[in-house]
């Protein structure tokens, strides 16, 4: 029933009931001004609601995907449409002057002179970690001096997601685990000390280091990517503390994260617009985070592929998102793991409980997630095992983890883990 033609007829009634022409006449115009505009007006407030709600049902969470990937500094393209670097200052080759590195030595103890990246299975990784006292390194001032080193895992990257993580969860959206192999194979190359020879005037400009038989697995000057662009935009308009900021310069396409302040209630994206609703009046600009969509182009190459935590868009992958179902079945397990398109690299063979213990060949994606809710002195062992399928073997375990730290979200009661075959 069409409301709105209803209301007209019973207006056109009245108005046919009223016998003198000036009391219909001002009625006509009363209901013509103010009624039927004020019913008009409400409509379409509850129409806009209506198509709100409507566009949070038909949420995609594969517009959130984040791709991640490495390439060497001198063939980054900083006019990429689509990756950015995941930080700026990877794209400078820095010198470092001496008198800097002595006061930060003396401050803090020790100094990371540069970021490496490992080319090699995260088992090798750590084993390198655990052997890297034993390296020596050469610096180049003036002239070059030897110095002794050792390696760390590098947590700058793995901060950014972390920030990622609290990012999502600030803007209501379900968090899904980033397929990022690479930033758990960078190492900081620190020093405790330095020369007593080098002068404080000297600029360190570059550096090799000897981690003997490693050597071949350490590659310089590499930047880490991703799809993530931090900007800052203007706020257009506020009213009733709903803050308009455009977008129409990044695109629709896009999905926008905004950056955590305290007071903001809700965060919805129209066709050009982001519409921030919050007991917040101040704010002149906002710290927007683009995740930004599209295709590849033909005439893009990467050394290394990369790596998206996109899964199958299907009906079935919708219902069950949208019913919260249990995932109670091996097939249905099966399902989720092929979902994530990562055949070419792994083929799923299995999974078993177990109270034994468990080789640890895989970690967690999600390191920074509190677990709350299971208790680790109790708990049983949920262990899959997967087959190389002889393609960069040295990332397999690292994209076992990334399946691992999702499948763990779904079964809390166990420890979840994986096992290349």
């Amino acid at each position: 029933m069409d409301h709105a033609n209803d209301m007209r007829e019973m207006i056109r009634t009245e108005i046919r009931s009223i016998n003198r022409l000036e009391e219909r006449v001002a009625f006509k115009e009363l209901m013509e001004s103010v009624f039927l505009a004020l019913y008009e007006t409400n409509e379409k407030m509850y129409q806009d609601l209506e198509h709100r709600i409507m566009d949070d049902l038909a949420y995609d969470i594969n517009r959130y995907c984040i791709q991640t990937g490495l390439v060497e500094r001198k063939f980054f393209d900083s006019s990429h449409h689509i990756m950015s670097a995941m930080q700026e200052d990877d794209l400078v080759q820095t010198a470092y002057a001496v008198a800097d590195i002595k006061e930060k030595l003396e401050k803090n103890g020790t100094y990371r002179l540069t970021t490496v990246f490992l080319k090699c299975d995260y088992l090798i990784y750590n084993e390198i970690l655990k052997r890297s006292y034993d390296f020596q390194a050469v610096i180049v001032a003036d002239k070059e001096y030897p110095v002794q080193i050792h390696l760390k895992s590098s947590k700058r990257y793995l901060n950014q997601i972390e920030h990622l993580y609290h990012l999502f969860m600030a803007n209501g959206i379900p968090w899904q685990t980033v397929n990022a192999p690479y930033l758990f194979k960078m190492a900081d190359v620190c020093i405790n000390e330095l020369p007593n020879e080098i002068g404080d005037d000297a600029i360190i400009t570059d550096l090799r280091i000897n981690c003997g038989e490693y050597n071949k697995l350490v590659c310089y000057d590499m930047v880490p990517i991703w799809n993530l662009l931090h900007v800052k935009l203007a706020c257009g308009d506020h009213r009733n503390y709903e803050h308009i900021v455009s977008i129409s310069q990044y695109g629709g396409e896009n999905a926008y994260l905004v950056s955590e302040k305290s007071g903001i209630q809700n965060i919805r994206q129209t066709k050009d617009k982001l519409l921030i609703t919050g007991e917040i009046n101040t704010v002149k600009k906002w710290d927007i985070y683009i995740i930004r969509n599209g295709e590849e182009y033909k005439i893009d190459k990467y050394t290394y592929p990369v790596m998206r935590n996109l899964k199958k868009d299907n009906f079935s992958e919708r219902f069950q998102r949208k019913n919260q179902r249990k995932v109670k079945t091996k097939a249905e397990l099966e399902r989720i793991i092929i979902s994530f398109g990562l055949q070419d690299f792994i083929e799923y063979q299995d999974c078993y409980l177990t109270n034994d213990l468990v080789s640890q060949e895989t970690y967690s994606m999600n390191f920074f997630m509190e677990d709350e809710i299971r208790d680790g002195t109790a708990e049983k062992k949920l262990v899959f095992t997967f087959k190389s399928k002889k393609m960069e073997e040295w990332l397999l375990r690292d994209l076992i983890s990334f399946i691992v730290s999702e499948i763990q979200e779904i079964y809390p009661e166990y420890h979840c883990c994986g096992i290349l075959k």
